[in-house]
């Protein structure tokens, strides 16, 4: 995203083309204008321009088809750095910018941070990629009903990967390396509960800061420990670093947990890096259906690049948002969290999910492999 003076910025389309990347005003009195809370700058700022592909998509596709109530949509993007208390900070902005709804908040650590903050403002926040278990724990029943997640969490992905892993007795050791951070401890500790359920031994554990410099030390411990496998808990940037310097020592070992198999990796993975690697995900460019692959082609025409996990949350939260805009017929955002609650939609693998009690409509994992230097979805599995 480029960048500007201001940490706010309003992504605008008119009649389905990009108008442009504007710096941020007082929002337009005849537009339904929809929060983003986003990490623009940070060690997430790569995956944030990913999202940001998501949100222009939809954006581009509800305007085309005449927007929303007969008027248009737009979005004001605020930069959160993947930080918590920016994260608080954009919320209160975004309440008092009174925005119909919010995607948000990208960064775990962010989005924990925003909840409070748009439930007291009484705006429904959608999130397409955070997957700390709290925010499950913590939405619909559990006292946030302003809170809505459409892809699994961490949880959920960690014991449905542990329990393939142990039905098909494919790593008997595994150590964890994880970013300290709400998301890295998260998935971390559903894969130790997990993995101890069906006997996979946990031999290490080790946390390390955001835009960790050098991993030689760590690496350099597991390579005498050698484990089955590694599962990884990282943002992009530490895990290029991390999976770059295992393959100049000589590692050998797969990886799994939350380990990105694609996206900055993907150089990793044609070098033989990944070979063996099983990993849990929320989303796929490979998933076979008539949907995902006209939303593959349109982002590979826009941007010469397949569409990421970020990308795909960030549009899915956009349609469902749209979705029950029409449904609740206006803008208030406590309509507009009651149509969330009922609402039945489909993404893009093409099976349709709603909402729990927990306002959480992630019902499907991803497991992909890396055989022959090529990533593969092994099957999509549904939460029970």
């Amino acid at each position: 995203m480029r960048s500007t003076s201001s940490t706010c910025t309003r992504l605008t389309l008119t009649t389905g083309i990009l108008a442009g990347l504007l710096t941020a005003g007082p929002a337009s009195a005849q537009n339904i204008v929809i929060g983003n809370a986003t990490p623009t700058t940070g060690v997430a700022a790569a995956a944030a321009e990913w999202e940001r592909w998501g949100i222009e998509l939809a954006l581009e596709e509800i305007n085309g088809a005449g927007g929303l109530l007969g008027r248009k949509v737009e979005v004001m993007a605020l930069d959160n750095k993947c930080n918590p208390s920016e994260g608080a900070n954009v919320a209160n902005k975004l309440v008092e910018a009174k925005v119909t709804a919010v995607v948000g908040a990208h960064c775990s650590s962010a989005h924990l941070a925003a909840m409070p903050i748009i439930k007291e403002g009484k705006i429904p926040i959608v999130t397409g990629i955070a997957s700390n278990p709290q925010i499950t724990t913590l939405s619909g029943v559990g006292g946030n009903d302003w809170a809505f997640r459409i892809n699994p969490s961490d949880q959920d992905m960690m014991e449905t990967l542990v329990a393939y892993l142990g039905a098909k007795k494919i790593f008997n050791t595994v150590a964890i390396v994880g970013e300290d951070t709400d998301y890295g401890r998260g998935a971390a500790d559903a894969f130790k509960a997990a993995a101890a359920r069906v006997g996979i031994s946990v031999i290490s554990t080790d946390f390390h800061p955001q835009n960790t410099p050098d991993f030689t030390t760590i690496l350099t411990r597991l390579q005498q420990r050698r484990p089955d496998a590694i599962a990884t808990i990282q943002l992009g940037s530490d895990s290029v670093n991390f999976l770059r310097t295992a393959m100049q020592l000589g590692m050998k070992i797969p990886y799994t947990g939350r380990v990105e198999l694609g996206g900055l990796n993907t150089q990793v993975i044609a070098a033989g890096g990944m070979e063996g690697s099983i990993n849990a995900w929320t989303y796929s460019q490979e998933i076979d259906t008539p949907q995902n692959k006209k939303f593959v082609a349109e982002i590979k025409a826009k941007h010469n690049s397949t569409p990421y996990l970020q990308t795909w949350g960030s549009y899915e939260s956009m349609r469902v948002i749209a979705q029950a805009i029409k449904e609740a017929g206006r803008t208030d955002p406590t309509a507009v969290r009651d149509a969330l609650k009922k609402i039945k939609f489909t993404p893009v693998h093409g099976r349709e999910v709603s909402f729990d009690d927990h306002n959480q409509a992630g019902k499907y994992v991803v497991l992909q492999s890396v055989k022959d230097r090529k990533v593969a979805v092994i099957d999509i599995v549904e939460v029970k």
